[in-house]
């Protein structure tokens, strides 16, 4: 059953919102309480429009805090479980955050400005709130403020030419994670090559939404010959190419190690970091989870909730994100589950409880 939204003030429209309306968005959630569009067209020709074309998002529920102060780099390292005894700026870096058990509570974004000015764009959680309360006892000389950062993201296939024609040309050389700046109505525009999808672009973070607004109007009618739209993150595009969404598909009850992000973390660096004893002690001690892709059935079976997977009698998993996937031709989404339960003999069988009974079920690592 599909619900309406009520607005409200704990909800955050963004400048862009009636923009969204008037380009026919059709569906909205609602992240880091702001709202986001998950639907313009429907999830599969907005996903085919999105792999061919170029697209506009307006990704503002991106929260953006900033560390500013002396021990901005120090503050950074005791909260992140990734290694940053080295950091480059002007460098973007993937990082999860955890608890005290070790546990995720976030994968940031963090823009490493300059050692006394770090930003982290986060996914949908509170770490404002997460950071104050570690200062309460902790002696760092760091501010933690909620930044006003308005992003744009382009993203799809065309959205390198029409960068180089419409934008910047320069910012075709940026690398993969890392970012710049540019001038846009003679305002200084943070630039990074990233994206909440695997097509490839760019996401443009601004500090002033009326040059924001201006950017998104100039690309929405100087774009058309690339075919641009505006759109949004992608459901189906996201679980075919691997892209978790914290609190869908993991959440404070998974270490990193537990949903492929262990690559990002390190328990190696000299200093302490919150969480670490507990990931050694996970590393060291327990059975080892890692997060898959199940596949099933070949006709779209339209599920919108959870669904528990079984080797036999023993249930091993519960598969998130559902989609009906337009590139394997099967349903599919993402299962947390024991390592030891997941056979790498590609004939082994396993099944899934759909509301149209059991059906039998593949299960391999994400790509």
């Amino acid at each position: 059953m599909d619900y309406k939204l009520t607005q409200s003030s704990r909800i955050d429209s963004t400048p862009f919102t009636s923009r969204n309306d008037n380009a026919g968005v059709s569906s909205y959630t609602i992240y880091n309480k702001t709202l986001l569009p998950t639907i313009f067209k429907n999830y599969e020709k907005d996903y085919y429009h999105l792999i061919n074309h170029v697209q506009i998002w307006d990704v503002c529920c991106q929260k953006v805090i900033e560390f500013k102060g002396p021990d901005a780099l120090n503050f950074l390292r005791y909260v992140s479980c990734r290694n940053f005894e080295k950091i480059d700026e002007f460098k973007c870096y993937y990082t999860p955050m955890t608890n005290l058990e070790g546990g995720l509570l976030n994968d940031t974004l963090v823009y490493f400005i300059d050692k006394e000015t770090i930003w982290i764009s986060i996914s949908d959680s509170d770490m404002y709130m997460w950071f104050s309360g570690l200062l309460v006892n902790l002696n760092f000389n760091v501010t933690i403020t909620n930044k006003k950062v308005y992003t744009v993201a382009l993203q799809g296939p065309k959205a390198f030419r029409l960068t180089e024609e419409l934008i910047d040309s320069k910012i075709n050389a940026l690398s993969f994670f890392s970012f710049d700046y540019f001038y846009f109505k003679n305002k200084k525009v943070l630039v990074s090559k990233t994206g909440y999808s695997k097509q490839g672009g760019y996401e443009f973070l601004f500090e002033n939404s009326e040059i924001a607004c201006n950017f998104w109007d100039f690309l929405v009618n100087e774009g058309k010959s690339f075919n641009i739209e505006v759109g949004c993150p992608n459901l189906i595009e996201r679980v075919e190419n691997s892209l978790l969404s914290y609190g869908n598909d993991m959440t404070s009850k998974d270490t990193p190690y537990d949903c492929s992000l262990g690559k990002y973390c390190s328990i190696d660096m000299s200093y302490d970091f919150v969480g670490k004893n507990s990931l050694i002690r996970y590393i060291k001690n327990n059975e080892k989870k890692n997060i898959f892709h199940v596949f099933f059935g070949e006709n779209d079976l339209k599920i919108k909730s959870k669904l528990k997977c079984y080797d036999d009698q023993k249930e091993i998993g519960e598969i998130t994100s559902i989609i009906f996937s337009p590139k394997f031709k099967k349903n599919m989404g993402f299962m947390i589950a024991y390592e030891k339960d997941i056979s790498t003999d590609k004939s082994k069988k396993y099944f899934v409880n759909t509301e149209q009974g059991l059906i039998q079920a593949t299960i391999l690592n994400l790509s």
